[in-house]
C-alpha cells in the first residue's frame, strides 16, 4: 500500500509541468476532496477491520488447529485446492497491473531512479523486475544527478527509494522567456499641488506612522475572533494565532493512549476502504494532504477519541469542526502565501488543458490517477486572498511550528511546503 501510494505521488512529480485535464475530468474531481463534517457518513472501524482483513489475507486454511479438522470437509476450498494444485500457471502479484500501467506512462528516462527501489521491495512481481528498462537498474546508481547534489559526501549510500529526489528536474525550475513591456516616459495627469499636500500633512502627520511614532493602535477585524467560523468563513490574524496555540496540545494527546499509533493504523485501513469504494478516488491518499485536519477529526470520532480532542481544542474556544475548519484554512493559506513558480505554472497548463492530447495517450486508469492527483493539487492551494494576507502575519511562527513537528500533523504530511 505504502509503495502503491509513493508511485502515486511520484507520477504527480514526475508531470508537473506535463500534467493536464480533459473537461470531464475537471468536473469529475471538482468536489471528491470536499468534506462535510457534520454530513458526511464515516464507515465504523468494525467495517474497516473487516474490510481490510478480507482484504490482506491471500490465503485462508480453514482451521487453526487439527482439532478444527474433524468432520466434513469444506467442499468449496477443496476444489480452491485442486484447482491450485492443477495449476502451473503463477498467481498474479497484488497490483500487478497498477504498477505495469503506473511504469509504462513514464517516459523511459524515470526508469534509473524508480527501477533500484523496486528490486529491494520484497517478493516484487518478476514482471515487473523484469522489465525492458527497469531490469537493467539493478544495483545501479542514476547517471543524472543534480547540481545541487553532486557534492554531497557519501550520496551514492542513498536508499534507493530517495532516487528520485536526485534528478535535475526536481531541482531547477523551467526556464521561460518573459516578455517585459518597454518602459516610456509618462507624464502626469494631475499637476502638483504643494499646498494640497501641505494641508495633508496637517491632517495626517506622517511623525505618527514612523517606526517611533506614537500612533495609538486600533482594534481592526483582523484583531477579533471570527463567531462560529465555518467551512467558508474568511480568516482573521486572531483566528490563526488561536489555531497555533492549539497545536502542542493536538501532538500531544497523539501521544497519549497509543492515539498517533491508533490514526496510523486507521488510515491504511481507511485507504484501502476508500480504493474499493463506488465513488472510487485514483488517489485516495490525497484527501489526507488536501484536509489533514478535517480527516484527523474524523479519524478521531471513528476512534471515539473525539471527545479528547475536543478537550485539547476547546482551551481556545474552538469546537471540533471549528477547529477542523479553521486549520485546514490557514494551511491552504499558507502554502499559497510561498507558493513555488513551477507549481503555478503546472496549475495553469493544468486547469488550461494545453496538454489534452497526451493526457488521452494514457489508459483510463492512469487519466484517473492523472486528474484526481493534479485536482487535489489545486486544492492544496486553494485560499482566497484575504485568508493568505492575514496568514502572512503569522508565517514566521507557523513554519517554527511546522518545522519543530516535522511539518506533519499528528503524523500526516502537511503539503506543499517546502
Amino acid at each position: 500500500m505504502k509503495l502503491k501510494l509513493f508511485l502515486i505521488f511520484l507520477i504527480g512529480g514526475c508531470f508537473f509541468v506535463a500534467a493536464s485535464s480533459l473537461a470531464a475530468g475537471i468536473s469529475d474531481y471538482e468536489k471528491v476532496y470536499d468534506i462535510d463534517l457534520e454530513q458526511d457518513q464515516l464507515p465504523t472501524l468494525e467495517e474497516l477491520k473487516s474490510f481490510f482483513y478480507k482484504q490482506q489475507v491471500l490465503y485462508n486454511p480453514q482451521y487453526k488447529s487439527v482439532f478444527d479438522l474433524q468432520g466434513d470437509f469444506n467442499p468449496e476450498f477443496r476444489q480452491t485446492i485442486i484447482t491450485y494444485g492443477m495449476n502451473e500457471k503463477r498467481l498474479k502479484w497484488p497490483d500487478e497491473d497498477a504498477f505495469l500501467e503506473v511504469l509504462a506512462s513514464l517516459p523511459k528516462e524515470m526508469y534509473e531512479y524508480i527501477g533500484p527501489a523496486l528490486f529491494s521491495v520484497p517478493n516484487m512481481s518478476e514482471k515487473i523486475l523484469n522489465m525492458p528498462g527497469i531490469k537493467e537498474t539493478k544495483n545501479r546508481f542514476p547517471s543524472r544527478v543534480a547540481d545541487a547534489l553532486k557534492d554531497i559526501e557519501d550520496l551514492e549510500f542513498l536508499s534507493p527509494g530517495l532516487y528520485y529526489l536526485l534528478r535535475p528536474e526536481v531541482w531547477e525550475e523551467p526556464k521561460e522567456n518573459f516578455e517585459f513591456p518597454v518602459k516610456r516616459k509618462a507624464f502626469a495627469k494631475v499637476v502638483y499641488d504643494g499646498e494640497f499636500y501641505q494641508n495633508l500633512r496637517k491632517l495626517v502627520p506622517p511623525e505618527k506612522y514612523m517606526e517611533n511614532g506614537n500612533l495609538a493602535k486600533t482594534l481592526t477585524k483582523s484583531d477579533l475572533r471570527t463567531l462560529n467560523p465555518t467551512k467558508n468563513s474568511l480568516l482573521t490574524a486572531k483566528d490563526v494565532e488561536a489555531f497555533i496555540n492549539t497545536l502542542d496540545g493536538v501532538e500531544e494527546w497523539a501521544k497519549q493512549n497509543g492515539n498517533q499509533m491508533k490514526v496510523y493504523q486507521l488510515t491504511t485501513m481507511w485507504l484501502a476502504y476508500d480504493a474499493a469504494a463506488e465513488n472510487f478516488v485514483a488517489a485516495p491518499g490525497m484527501k489526507d494532504l488536501v484536509n489533514p485536519c478535517q480527516r484527523l477529526v474524523q479519524k478521531a470520532s471513528i476512534l471515539g477519541e473525539e471527545l479528547s480532542l475536543a478537550k485539547v481544542v476547546a482551551k481556545e474556544g474552538f469546537t471540533l469542526n471549528e477547529w477542523a475548519y479553521t486549520c485546514d484554512k490557514t494551511l491552504k493559506a499558507y502554502r499559497l502565501s510561498q507558493i513555488p513558480r513551477y507549481m503555478v505554472l503546472a496549475i495553469k497548463r493544468y486547469k488550461s488543458g494545453s496538454d489534452d492530447d497526451e493526457i488521452k495517450k494514457l489508459s483510463p486508469k492512469m487519466q484517473q490517477v492523472r486528474y484526481s492527483t493534479m485536482q487535489a493539487i489545486i486544492e492544496m492551494y486553494k485560499a482566497p486572498l484575504a485568508d493568505v494576507m492575514e496568514v502572512r502575519k503569522h508565517r514566521k511562527t507557523l513554519h517554527d511550528k511546522f518545522f519543530k513537528n516535522d511539518f506533519k500533523l499528528v503524523g500526516t504530511p502537511i503539503g506543499g511546503v517546502d
